[in-house]
């Protein structure tokens, strides 16, 4: 795929790729109005949050459906994570795991936060089959070129083809516009204490 400059190959996202996905999980949310305040001040702040994107990033290989764009150097430009119908982003056997990391790196105050937000996410998805866009990312080298919504895209395409509706929540409101030229229309609203409200989206299949 081209975007101006940009050419990239479309391709699963491996075990191979977490430590770079998490990277650039990390800097792609670093300033996010939600996630950023998600991961407290601390001489350790980006190893604690690369190690919850590890986490996470680890979730979409073993259970979901993830993508990445890898650049013609063999890197990383973007990632995405999804996930198909009746998958969560973390898989309930593993969310015991999930909290003792996040304790054990950001603390019990900001662990709480965390958890109670992944808790009202949960609560504002559709019950009907989807499938759910958790992360997406764009590398701070790949920024500007179009690659993130090229790599949405290509997900849509595959969902199209078996007629199955796509979910995302908006954490900044600076891609909204974004999402809804690619189909995505408004559904709920999460008021996260302390933090914008967030905007969730939900796109029905295009025709074939």
């Amino acid at each position: 795929m081209t975007r101006g400059t940009a050419s990239f190959t479309v391709r699963p996202m491996r075990e191979t790729d977490l430590d770079e996905t998490a990277r650039i999980l990390w800097e792609g949310f670093r300033e996010d109005p939600v996630w950023g305040p998600a991961f407290p001040e601390h001489p350790e702040r980006a190893a604690h949050a690369i190690a919850h994107w590890r986490f996470m990033a680890d979730q979409a290989v073993r259970r979901g459906e993830p993508l990445v764009a890898e650049l013609p150097d063999g890197s990383l430009g973007a990632v995405s994570t999804w996930f198909p119908p009746g998958e969560d982003e973390i898989a309930a056997e593993d969310l015991g795991a999930y909290e003792q990391l996040l304790r054990s790196t950001i603390g019990d105050v900001a662990a709480e936060a965390l958890l109670g937000e992944g808790d009202m996410f949960a609560e504002a998805r559709p019950t009907a089959p989807h499938a759910y866009l958790s992360l997406l990312a764009v590398s701070p080298a790949a920024r500007g070129l179009g690659i993130g919504m090229r790599l949405v895209a290509a997900a849509l395409e595959r969902y199209d083809a078996v007629g199955l509706q796509t979910y995302l929540e908006s954490s900044n409101p600076a891609n909204d516009a974004r999402y809804e030229r690619l189909g995505y229309v408004r559904a709920k609203q999460v008021n996260i204490p302390g933090s914008p409200t967030v905007q969730t989206y939900l796109r029905q299949p295009a025709a074939g």
